[in-house]
Protein backbone atom coordinates (compact mmCIF):
# COMPACT_ATOMS: atom_id res chain seq x y z
CA UNK A 1 0.00 0.00 0.00
CA UNK A 2 1.40 3.70 -0.93
CA UNK A 3 2.21 5.62 2.34
CA UNK A 4 0.56 8.18 3.01
CA UNK A 5 2.23 11.69 3.57
CA UNK A 6 2.32 12.21 7.64
CA UNK A 7 1.74 15.75 8.58
CA UNK A 8 2.09 17.80 11.69
CA UNK A 9 -1.03 19.02 12.82
CA UNK A 10 -2.67 16.29 15.47
CA UNK A 11 -0.84 13.97 18.32
CA UNK A 12 -4.10 11.69 17.37
CA UNK A 13 -1.11 9.54 14.91
CA UNK A 14 -3.29 7.48 11.91
CA UNK A 15 -1.50 4.46 11.68
CA UNK A 16 0.07 3.02 8.08
CA UNK A 17 1.80 -0.06 9.20
CA UNK A 18 1.19 -3.40 11.05
CA UNK A 19 3.11 -3.19 14.12
CA UNK A 20 5.38 -5.67 15.04
CA UNK A 21 4.74 -7.43 19.14
CA UNK A 22 6.24 -10.19 20.53
CA UNK A 23 5.05 -12.54 22.72
CA UNK A 24 7.72 -13.74 25.56
CA UNK A 25 5.46 -16.57 28.11
CA UNK A 26 7.29 -14.75 31.14
CA UNK A 27 8.07 -10.90 30.21
CA UNK A 28 5.55 -9.92 32.77
CA UNK A 29 7.98 -11.51 35.40
CA UNK A 30 10.40 -8.48 34.78
CA UNK A 31 8.68 -6.38 37.52
CA UNK A 32 9.21 -7.53 41.07
CA UNK A 33 6.32 -8.36 43.39
CA UNK A 34 6.26 -4.63 44.84
CA UNK A 35 2.77 -2.81 42.90
CA UNK A 36 3.36 0.69 44.39
CA UNK A 37 3.49 3.62 42.03
CA UNK A 38 7.01 4.70 40.64
CA UNK A 39 7.91 7.66 38.18
CA UNK A 40 10.10 7.65 35.04
CA UNK A 41 11.94 10.65 34.11
CA UNK A 42 11.12 13.12 30.56
CA UNK A 43 13.31 14.63 29.64
CA UNK A 44 12.57 17.23 26.17
CA UNK A 45 14.98 17.57 23.39
CA UNK A 46 15.61 19.20 20.34
CA UNK A 47 18.98 19.11 18.11
CA UNK A 48 22.01 20.98 19.32
CA UNK A 49 21.43 24.35 17.47
CA UNK A 50 17.51 24.63 18.51
CA UNK A 51 16.18 25.54 21.61
CA UNK A 52 12.40 26.25 22.82
CA UNK A 53 11.22 28.88 25.36
CA UNK A 54 8.50 30.05 26.62
CA UNK A 55 7.41 33.53 25.81
CA UNK A 56 5.84 35.76 28.13
CA UNK A 57 2.68 35.85 25.80
CA UNK A 58 2.03 32.42 26.87
CA UNK A 59 3.29 30.66 23.57
CA UNK A 60 6.12 28.91 22.90
CA UNK A 61 9.16 30.39 20.40
CA UNK A 62 11.81 27.90 18.90
CA UNK A 63 14.95 29.60 18.98
CA UNK A 64 16.84 29.26 15.17
CA UNK A 65 16.82 31.27 12.43
CA UNK A 66 15.38 29.07 9.40
CA UNK A 67 15.68 29.98 5.63
CA UNK A 68 12.44 29.76 3.88
CA UNK A 69 13.94 28.54 1.03
CA UNK A 70 15.15 25.31 2.35
CA UNK A 71 14.87 22.21 1.07
CA UNK A 72 11.60 20.85 1.13
CA UNK A 73 11.28 17.49 3.06
CA UNK A 74 8.18 14.99 3.30
CA UNK A 75 6.90 15.86 6.88
CA UNK A 76 5.23 19.08 8.00
CA UNK A 77 7.12 18.88 11.42
CA UNK A 78 10.78 18.80 11.68
CA UNK A 79 11.82 14.75 12.96
CA UNK A 80 14.24 17.19 15.37
CA UNK A 81 11.85 18.41 17.45
CA UNK A 82 9.96 15.69 17.84
CA UNK A 83 11.63 13.43 21.04
CA UNK A 84 10.60 13.32 24.14
CA UNK A 85 13.43 10.85 25.98
CA UNK A 86 13.57 8.54 29.19
CA UNK A 87 16.41 7.18 31.09
CA UNK A 88 17.04 3.89 32.15
CA UNK A 89 20.06 1.44 33.60
CA UNK A 90 20.64 -1.31 32.35
CA UNK A 91 23.21 -3.80 32.93
CA UNK A 92 25.19 -4.72 36.59
CA UNK A 93 28.93 -4.92 37.53
CA UNK A 94 31.18 -3.16 34.78
CA UNK A 95 28.18 -3.07 32.15
CA UNK A 96 25.74 -1.06 33.95
CA UNK A 97 25.27 1.71 31.85
CA UNK A 98 23.24 4.60 32.06
CA UNK A 99 21.17 5.71 28.67
CA UNK A 100 18.51 7.95 27.08
CA UNK A 101 16.00 6.36 24.67
CA UNK A 102 13.39 7.72 22.64
CA UNK A 103 9.90 7.33 24.36
CA UNK A 104 7.51 5.60 21.44
CA UNK A 105 3.97 5.15 22.10
CA UNK A 106 3.99 2.17 19.18
CA UNK A 107 7.03 0.64 19.31
CA UNK A 108 6.87 -3.30 19.59
CA UNK A 109 9.99 -3.53 21.70
CA UNK A 110 12.37 -1.36 23.84
CA UNK A 111 15.55 -1.75 22.35
CA UNK A 112 19.56 -0.47 22.12
CA UNK A 113 22.51 -0.21 20.73
CA UNK A 114 24.84 -2.93 21.68
CA UNK A 115 28.65 -3.98 21.34
CA UNK A 116 29.36 -5.04 18.46
CA UNK A 117 27.06 -2.30 16.25
CA UNK A 118 27.80 -1.69 12.39
CA UNK A 119 27.08 0.67 11.28
CA UNK A 120 26.19 2.47 14.53
CA UNK A 121 24.72 5.79 15.56
CA UNK A 122 27.08 8.07 17.52
CA UNK A 123 24.94 8.28 21.12
CA UNK A 124 25.25 10.00 24.75
CA UNK A 125 27.68 7.53 26.31
CA UNK A 126 28.90 4.10 25.28
CA UNK A 127 27.16 1.77 23.94
CA UNK A 128 25.89 -1.73 26.18
CA UNK A 129 27.97 -4.16 26.65
CA UNK A 130 25.99 -7.39 27.50
CA UNK A 131 29.64 -9.22 27.71
CA UNK A 132 30.76 -6.84 30.73
CA UNK A 133 26.96 -7.57 32.33
CA UNK A 134 27.04 -10.54 34.52
CA UNK A 135 23.17 -10.99 34.49
CA UNK A 136 22.66 -10.59 30.58
CA UNK A 137 21.47 -12.77 28.81
CA UNK A 138 20.08 -13.38 24.83
CA UNK A 139 17.19 -14.94 24.38
CA UNK A 140 17.45 -19.04 23.59
CA UNK A 141 16.07 -19.79 20.37
CA UNK A 142 13.62 -22.77 21.84
CA UNK A 143 11.61 -20.05 23.73
CA UNK A 144 11.54 -18.00 20.62
CA UNK A 145 8.34 -16.84 19.06
CA UNK A 146 6.90 -14.88 16.01
CA UNK A 147 7.53 -12.24 14.71
CA UNK A 148 10.70 -13.28 15.98
CA UNK A 149 13.02 -15.56 14.12
CA UNK A 150 15.03 -18.78 15.64
CA UNK A 151 18.33 -18.84 14.44
CA UNK A 152 19.24 -22.57 15.35
CA UNK A 153 23.25 -22.14 14.73
CA UNK A 154 23.57 -19.84 17.22
CA UNK A 155 20.44 -20.65 19.48
CA UNK A 156 19.71 -17.32 19.81
CA UNK A 157 15.88 -15.39 18.95
CA UNK A 158 16.71 -12.62 16.11
CA UNK A 159 14.28 -9.38 15.24
CA UNK A 160 14.38 -7.32 12.89
CA UNK A 161 12.35 -3.33 13.21
CA UNK A 162 11.73 -0.83 9.91
CA UNK A 163 9.60 1.97 9.53
CA UNK A 164 8.61 4.85 6.85
CA UNK A 165 11.47 6.68 7.71
CA UNK A 166 14.10 4.08 6.21
CA UNK A 167 14.47 3.10 9.98
CA UNK A 168 16.16 -0.20 9.96
CA UNK A 169 17.69 -2.03 13.15
CA UNK A 170 18.51 -5.57 13.47
CA UNK A 171 19.72 -7.70 16.35
CA UNK A 172 18.75 -10.37 18.97
CA UNK A 173 16.40 -10.58 21.95
CA UNK A 174 18.23 -10.39 25.36
CA UNK A 175 17.31 -10.07 28.98
CA UNK A 176 19.02 -8.08 31.94
CA UNK A 177 18.51 -6.38 35.19
CA UNK A 178 17.10 -3.03 35.04
CA UNK A 179 17.18 -0.83 37.74
CA UNK A 180 14.93 2.15 38.42
CA UNK A 181 16.01 6.03 39.64
CA UNK A 182 14.88 5.12 43.04
CA UNK A 183 17.16 1.58 43.31
CA UNK A 184 14.26 -0.43 42.56
CA UNK A 185 15.34 -3.67 40.65
CA UNK A 186 13.77 -5.71 37.70
CA UNK A 187 15.83 -8.24 37.56
CA UNK A 188 14.30 -10.23 34.49
CA UNK A 189 13.69 -7.19 31.52
CA UNK A 190 13.37 -7.96 27.90
CA UNK A 191 14.58 -5.95 25.62
CA UNK A 192 16.59 -6.07 22.03
CA UNK A 193 19.82 -5.87 21.75
CA UNK A 194 20.48 -3.97 18.45
CA UNK A 195 23.68 -5.22 15.84
CA UNK A 196 23.04 -3.43 13.38
CA UNK A 197 21.25 0.01 12.54
CA UNK A 198 20.43 2.01 9.26
CA UNK A 199 18.78 5.67 9.49
CA UNK A 200 18.75 5.51 13.11
CA UNK A 201 18.41 9.36 13.32
CA UNK A 202 19.01 9.65 16.76
CA UNK A 203 20.40 13.43 17.35
CA UNK A 204 23.84 11.87 18.11
CA UNK A 205 22.31 11.71 21.61
CA UNK A 206 19.63 8.70 22.90
CA UNK A 207 20.49 4.94 22.30
CA UNK A 208 17.52 3.12 21.47
CA UNK A 209 13.69 2.71 21.97
CA UNK A 210 11.85 3.01 24.82
CA UNK A 211 8.82 1.06 23.85
CA UNK A 212 5.65 2.82 26.38
CA UNK A 213 2.69 0.19 26.07
CA UNK A 214 4.99 -3.08 26.29
CA UNK A 215 6.51 -1.17 29.97
CA UNK A 216 3.18 -0.98 30.71
CA UNK A 217 1.51 -4.11 30.35
CA UNK A 218 4.61 -5.37 32.55
CA UNK A 219 3.64 -2.89 35.42
CA UNK A 220 -0.22 -3.84 35.01
CA UNK A 221 0.95 -7.46 35.31
CA UNK A 222 1.77 -5.79 38.80
CA UNK A 223 -1.46 -3.87 39.29
CA UNK A 224 -0.06 -0.56 38.52
CA UNK A 225 -3.04 -0.49 35.86
CA UNK A 226 -2.67 3.33 35.55
CA UNK A 227 -0.31 5.34 33.72
CA UNK A 228 0.03 9.63 33.08
CA UNK A 229 1.81 11.80 31.52
CA UNK A 230 2.07 15.73 30.32
CA UNK A 231 3.64 16.85 27.85
CA UNK A 232 6.57 19.94 27.64
CA UNK A 233 9.08 21.64 25.57
CA UNK A 234 11.07 23.03 28.02
CA UNK A 235 14.60 21.45 27.50
CA UNK A 236 15.57 22.49 30.77
CA UNK A 237 13.28 20.86 33.26
CA UNK A 238 12.43 17.32 33.58
CA UNK A 239 9.07 15.79 33.59
CA UNK A 240 7.31 12.14 34.79
CA UNK A 241 5.76 9.51 33.27
CA UNK A 242 4.05 7.97 36.22
CA UNK A 243 2.62 4.66 36.53
CA UNK A 244 0.78 3.43 39.76
CA UNK A 245 -2.83 2.62 40.94
CA UNK A 246 -6.08 4.63 41.20
CA UNK A 247 -4.83 5.81 44.68
CA UNK A 248 -1.29 7.16 42.87
CA UNK A 249 -3.01 8.87 39.77
CA UNK A 250 -6.85 9.71 40.46
CA UNK A 251 -9.11 10.70 37.88
CA UNK A 252 -10.26 14.47 38.68
CA UNK A 253 -13.45 15.57 37.95
CA UNK A 254 -12.92 17.69 35.00
CA UNK A 255 -11.47 15.07 33.40
CA UNK A 256 -13.05 14.08 29.76
CA UNK A 257 -12.61 10.37 28.78
CA UNK A 258 -12.71 7.77 25.68
CA UNK A 259 -12.43 4.35 25.90
CA UNK A 260 -9.51 2.40 24.68
CA UNK A 261 -10.17 0.32 21.35
CA UNK A 262 -10.12 -3.27 22.07
CA UNK A 263 -6.87 -5.14 20.65
CA UNK A 264 -7.31 -6.88 16.91
CA UNK A 265 -4.94 -9.31 17.96
CA UNK A 266 -1.77 -9.70 21.15
CA UNK A 267 1.16 -8.48 18.49
CA UNK A 268 -0.73 -4.90 18.79
CA UNK A 269 1.45 -2.04 20.39
CA UNK A 270 -0.29 1.16 20.66
CA UNK A 271 -3.56 2.08 22.03
CA UNK A 272 -6.16 2.73 19.57
CA UNK A 273 -8.57 5.44 20.07
CA UNK A 274 -11.97 6.29 18.46
CA UNK A 275 -11.43 10.06 16.89
CA UNK A 276 -14.61 10.88 14.59
CA UNK A 277 -14.40 15.02 13.65
CA UNK A 278 -12.31 18.12 13.98
CA UNK A 279 -13.34 21.59 15.11
CA UNK A 280 -11.75 25.15 14.30
CA UNK A 281 -13.11 27.46 16.66
CA UNK A 282 -16.57 26.16 16.91
CA UNK A 283 -16.84 25.24 13.58
CA UNK A 284 -17.63 21.75 13.26
CA UNK A 285 -15.69 20.51 10.01
CA UNK A 286 -17.69 19.08 7.66
CA UNK A 287 -15.00 18.23 5.42
CA UNK A 288 -13.44 15.68 7.81
CA UNK A 289 -15.59 12.35 8.28
CA UNK A 290 -15.06 9.78 11.34
CA UNK A 291 -14.12 7.18 7.78
CA UNK A 292 -10.75 9.05 7.69
CA UNK A 293 -10.16 7.65 10.87
CA UNK A 294 -11.57 4.39 10.59
CA UNK A 295 -9.27 1.35 11.65
CA UNK A 296 -9.32 -1.67 9.55
CA UNK A 297 -8.80 -5.20 10.17
CA UNK A 298 -6.18 -6.00 7.87
CA UNK A 299 -4.54 -3.47 11.00
CA UNK A 300 -3.93 -0.28 8.75
CA UNK A 301 -5.54 2.73 9.63
CA UNK A 302 -6.74 3.88 12.94
CA UNK A 303 -5.58 6.57 15.51
CA UNK A 304 -3.59 6.54 18.48
CA UNK A 305 -2.74 8.73 20.96
CA UNK A 306 1.13 9.00 20.43
CA UNK A 307 3.60 9.96 23.56
CA UNK A 308 6.64 10.22 22.09
CA UNK A 309 6.16 13.69 19.92
CA UNK A 310 4.27 16.80 21.15
CA UNK A 311 4.47 17.91 17.26
CA UNK A 312 1.03 16.95 15.71
CA UNK A 313 0.23 14.63 13.03
CA UNK A 314 -2.63 13.95 10.90
CA UNK A 315 -2.88 11.73 7.75
CA UNK A 316 -2.96 14.69 4.81
CA UNK A 317 -6.38 14.17 3.64
CA UNK A 318 -7.47 15.71 6.93
CA UNK A 319 -4.51 17.72 7.55
CA UNK A 320 -5.63 19.92 4.10
CA UNK A 321 -8.54 20.69 5.49
CA UNK A 322 -8.01 21.56 8.57
CA UNK A 323 -5.17 24.13 7.09
CA UNK A 324 -7.66 25.22 4.78
CA UNK A 325 -10.19 25.65 7.47
CA UNK A 326 -7.16 27.92 9.68
CA UNK A 327 -6.20 29.80 7.01
CA UNK A 328 -9.18 31.04 5.73
CA UNK A 329 -10.08 32.34 8.69
CA UNK A 330 -6.76 34.13 9.58
CA UNK A 331 -6.92 35.68 5.96
CA UNK A 332 -10.24 37.66 6.32
CA UNK A 333 -8.02 39.46 9.16
CA UNK A 334 -5.54 40.04 6.89
CA UNK A 335 -3.04 37.02 7.64
CA UNK A 336 0.36 36.81 5.33
CA UNK A 337 1.13 33.40 4.53
CA UNK A 338 4.91 32.36 4.71
CA UNK A 339 6.55 29.02 3.95
CA UNK A 340 8.47 27.86 5.97
CA UNK A 341 10.88 24.43 5.36
CA UNK A 342 9.18 21.78 7.24
CA UNK A 343 5.97 22.96 8.50
CA UNK A 344 2.63 23.20 6.64
CA UNK A 345 0.95 26.37 7.63
CA UNK A 346 2.63 29.33 8.97
CA UNK A 347 1.83 33.18 8.91
CA UNK A 348 3.52 36.24 10.22
CA UNK A 349 2.77 36.82 13.42
CA UNK A 350 2.04 40.45 14.08
CA UNK A 351 0.08 41.41 17.47
CA UNK A 352 -2.80 41.80 15.71
CA UNK A 353 -3.03 38.05 13.90
CA UNK A 354 -1.56 36.39 17.53
CA UNK A 355 -5.06 37.20 18.66
CA UNK A 356 -6.99 35.80 16.37
CA UNK A 357 -5.93 32.79 16.10
CA UNK A 358 -8.38 29.80 17.38
CA UNK A 359 -8.04 26.40 19.43
CA UNK A 360 -8.40 22.99 17.34
CA UNK A 361 -11.03 20.65 18.78
CA UNK A 362 -10.70 16.61 18.45
CA UNK A 363 -13.93 15.04 18.96
CA UNK A 364 -14.09 11.46 19.53
CA UNK A 365 -16.91 9.05 19.54
CA UNK A 366 -19.23 7.60 21.67
CA UNK A 367 -18.65 9.25 24.84
CA UNK A 368 -18.56 12.76 22.77
CA UNK A 369 -15.22 13.35 24.81
CA UNK A 370 -13.21 16.55 22.68
CA UNK A 371 -9.93 17.24 22.88
CA UNK A 372 -9.48 20.99 22.76
CA UNK A 373 -6.23 22.64 22.23
CA UNK A 374 -5.77 26.18 22.72
CA UNK A 375 -4.05 28.34 20.09
CA UNK A 376 -0.81 28.46 22.72
CA UNK A 377 -0.77 24.99 22.65
CA UNK A 378 -1.17 24.73 18.96
CA UNK A 379 1.41 27.46 17.24
CA UNK A 380 4.94 27.04 17.65
CA UNK A 381 6.55 31.05 17.36
CA UNK A 382 9.81 31.25 15.32
CA UNK A 383 11.73 33.69 13.23
CA UNK A 384 12.24 33.57 9.76
CA UNK A 385 14.58 35.80 7.91
CA UNK A 386 12.45 36.55 5.28
CA UNK A 387 9.28 37.30 7.22
CA UNK A 388 10.43 38.18 10.44
CA UNK A 389 8.25 36.33 13.42
CA UNK A 390 5.99 33.89 12.16
CA UNK A 391 3.34 31.14 13.38
CA UNK A 392 3.04 27.71 12.43
CA UNK A 393 0.50 25.43 13.04
CA UNK A 394 2.77 22.26 14.74
CA UNK A 395 2.97 21.87 18.33
CA UNK A 396 0.72 19.95 21.22
CA UNK A 397 1.99 20.11 24.92
CA UNK A 398 0.20 21.10 28.31
CA UNK A 399 -2.27 18.56 28.08
CA UNK A 400 -2.63 15.70 30.97
CA UNK A 401 -2.91 12.22 29.66
CA UNK A 402 -4.29 9.04 31.90
CA UNK A 403 -4.60 5.86 30.84
CA UNK A 404 -6.62 3.24 32.86
CA UNK A 405 -5.89 0.06 31.40
CA UNK A 406 -7.73 -1.89 33.63
CA UNK A 407 -11.50 -0.22 32.62
CA UNK A 408 -9.50 0.77 28.98
CA UNK A 409 -10.31 4.23 29.31
CA UNK A 410 -7.95 7.52 28.49
CA UNK A 411 -8.54 10.60 30.17
CA UNK A 412 -7.33 13.90 29.43
CA UNK A 413 -7.71 17.18 30.43
CA UNK A 414 -5.66 21.01 30.14
CA UNK A 415 -2.70 21.39 32.62
CA UNK A 416 0.44 23.89 33.09
CA UNK A 417 2.97 20.77 32.35
CA UNK A 418 5.53 23.09 33.65
CA UNK A 419 3.99 22.22 37.08
CA UNK A 420 4.70 18.98 37.20
CA UNK A 421 8.47 19.04 36.51
CA UNK A 422 11.85 19.38 37.97
CA UNK A 423 15.16 21.29 37.12
CA UNK A 424 17.14 19.57 35.08
CA UNK A 425 19.93 18.78 37.67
Amino acid sequence: MEMKVMTALAIITPLFLHHLSFTIADHTRAFSNSSAGFSLPIFAKQSPDRTIRRGTDGFLYLQHSLSASAANITTVGPVDDRLHLTEVHFGTGDGRRKLLLELDATAPLTWIQCIPCHPVATQTGPLFDGELSPTFQHVHSSVCTPPFHPDPTIHRCQFSISNPMGLLVQGLLSVDQYTREDGLVFPRFFFGCVHETHNFHNINTFAGIFAYRKFAVQAMANRLTRSSYCLFRETNRQGFLRFGTEADIPHKPHYQTTRILPANDVHESAYYVSLAGVSVGERRLSGVRPEMFARRKDGQGGSIIDLGTPLMEIVEEVYHVVEEAVWSDLERYGAERVEQAGYGLCIQATEAIKGRLQSLSLHFAEEEATLVISPKQLFLMMDNKQAGQIACLAMQVDTRFVYDLKDNKLSFAPESCIQDTVPVV
